[in-house]
């Protein structure tokens, strides 16, 4: 027998009696299976000779040397199996930060698609999630992240060794998401209106156009809203790429320097064929190359993708640890996702990505609040329950105090870099911190307001009687009526109920599309409460209600 031949028969031995160990003691002891993984993997594969198995031990094994030698940096909690196989391809390199890292490992995952790799990463997923589901672990947790090494050989995933030229090192060289666009990038020529676009551009800017989802409209309002905080929009074009991401992306809770950072990570994270791209490229070299404000967007007419909608692609937050999986997960078919923060669904990624993104904003100042925000004042319940139990003097005193705070951090900034927002006469408003957390203030001063307490009033008043006391900090204000205790109302039995209203939606006058949108997407948008979401969040419940409309649902 050749000595191929006795490599491979002896691969095959040691997935079966690893496949073995799993069924029989898995279960029991997975720590031991993960770990005698491990050793294996560790002697099996060295750097540059990685397979995806090899990766994820390489990996596995920095998180836990970094953690000894206290050297893990912030962003290392919140990893997830996915982020320590790419972790592992690059040691012993590190990143700068998590949105360096979180781009990287997007463009390297891209780089996969449609190759053999690529399919064992799909494996990988399924592995992860699978895993969590039998353990009841979370998906990121340390104990499960050792667990899963036990199931990689079993799996296949330790035969094929990646090719070097797939490796980050050599594949990412001169990728988009890793140094942005270059310098020498052959811009197209403003078209011959260009003059007569840039003025209608200028002179459009009094109104807000939450109906309109192209990068022209959302541009405009945010400039707006920059040039009521005393921006010089006209002039500075460093201004353009953080206005059109402020308008996008970013809630009010979000820290003005956090946000030139975040809208270029967000802008070099799309995928190159991304019909966006040109656009992003010229807002972002506009001021790498000291064009005027006006020249920039002459070159940004003659781009389509201008003037048409945003793609799908371009409405998430990718560049953070832990959000790579549950997205490729979906795309597998795989309903979702269990993390140490919560379950995630497809209709959560918007949710989950917007406060990944400002959680860990907040873990790189070390947990130190903006000390021009008094936390203290904005300090809220949680994000989907919260509502107001302060007077409504109260809470517009508070709703003006982070304006006002906002509002100074704008004006000490020379190249500031975050939109400030009017006052509000709507009955709904979100008041955002910067931990991604935020409280609902409902005004008792409009009829939709007072409306709005009552009903809530009244489900103060069902939770009495139902449970026969006051609810608690922690209590759900929605909670199942068939359970003994406060429970919270579960994704399945609320697209439930929304499916049961859209099919009596026509009797009670209500667009049944409505409702349908409602459940695709996770959240309602209408005219009294939009200015509680971001532009992408609007653009993303119009075009469900619009596909819902379409199918005659």
């Amino acid at each position: 027998m050749g000595k191929a031949s006795r490599k491979k028969q002896e691969r095959r031995a040691r997935r079966a009696v690893c496949a073995a160990s799993v069924d029989v003691t898995g279960r029991e002891n997975p720590r031991a299976l993960g770990e005698e993984a491990l050793e294996r993997l560790l002697r099996s594969n060295a750097p540059g000779k990685l397979s995806l198995a090899g990766a994820y031990a390489f990996g596995y094994g920095a998180l836990g040397y970094a953690q000894h030698e206290g050297t893990d940096p912030y962003w290392h909690q919140e990893v997830d199996p996915l982020d320590v196989l790419f972790l592992g391809t690059v040691w012993p390199k590190w990143f700068r930060d998590e949105l360096e890292f979180a781009n990287a490992r997007d463009a390297w995952l891209r780089l996969l698609r449609g190759t053999v790799h690529g399919k064992g990463v799909k494996r990988f997923v399924r592995e992860a999630v699978s895993a969590s589901a039998e353990l009841g672990i979370p998906v990121d947790d340390g104990e499960l992240m050792l667990a899963l090494t036990g199931r990689l050989e079993g799996a296949g995933l330790d035969q094929r060794r990646l090719p070097r030229r797939l490796l980050p090192e050599v594949a990412l060289q001169d990728c988009r998401a890793a140094c942005g666009p270059s310098l020498d990038l052959r811009l197209s020529d403003p078209p011959e209106d260009a003059k007569e676009r840039i003025r209608r551009f200028w002179e459009n800017a009094e109104e807000e156009s939450w109906a309109d989802d192209t990068p022209q409209t959302v541009l405009r309002d945010g400039l707006r809203r920059f040039q009521e905080a005393g921006l010089p929009v006209e002039e500075n074009s460093g201004l353009l790429l953080p206005a059109l991401y402020a308008m996008l992306m970013t809630k009010p809770g979000e820290l003005l320097e956090d946000m030139a950072e975040h809208a270029r990570a967000w802008a070099v994270a799309l995928d190159e064929a991304s019909t966006l791209v040109p656009v992003l490229d010229i807002l972002l070299l506009a001021p790498e190359l000291e064009m005027p404000v006006a020249d920039a967007l002459g070159h940004l007419f003659a781009v389509p993708a201008f003037t048409e909608p945003f793609p799908s692609d371009a409405l998430l937050w990718t560049s953070s640890p832990g959000l790579a999986l549950p997205r490729l997960a979906f795309e597998l078919g795989i309903p979702e996702v269990t993390t140490r923060e919560e379950t995630v669904t497809p209709d959560l990624l918007d949710w989950v990505g917007m406060h990944a993104r400002m959680r860990m904003a907040a873990a790189a100042r070390g947990g130190a609040a903006d000390p021009d925000l008094d936390l203290d004042q904005t300090d809220s319940a949680d994000s989907r329950d919260g509502t107001p139990k302060e007077s409504d003097e109260r809470w517009a005193q508070r709703r003006e105090a982070v304006r006002e705070a906002v509002q100074r951090k704008v004006r000490k900034k020379s190249r500031g870099t975050a939109a400030t927002r009017r006052r509000s006469d709507r009955p709904v408003e979100r008041i955002w911190n910067a931990d991604g957390s935020s409280a609902l203030w409902i005004s008792a001063d409009t009829p939709q307001g007072r409306e709005l307490m009552e009903g809530l009033e009244g489900q103060l008043e069902a939770f009495r009687e139902k449970f026969g006391r006051e609810p608690g900090p922690g209590d759900p204000l929605f909670f199942d009526p068939e359970a003994d205790e406060p429970t919270r109302l579960t994704k399945e039995y609320f697209d439930d109920m929304l499916l049961r209203m859209a099919e009596r939606a026509k009797e009670m006058g209500v667009d049944p599309a409505f409702l349908h949108a409602w459940r695709e997407v996770g959240y309602v948008v209408t005219e009294d409460t939009r200015s509680g979401f971001t532009a992408a969040e609007v653009i993303a419940f119009n075009r469900a209600l619009a596909r819902h409309r379409e199918a005659g649902e």
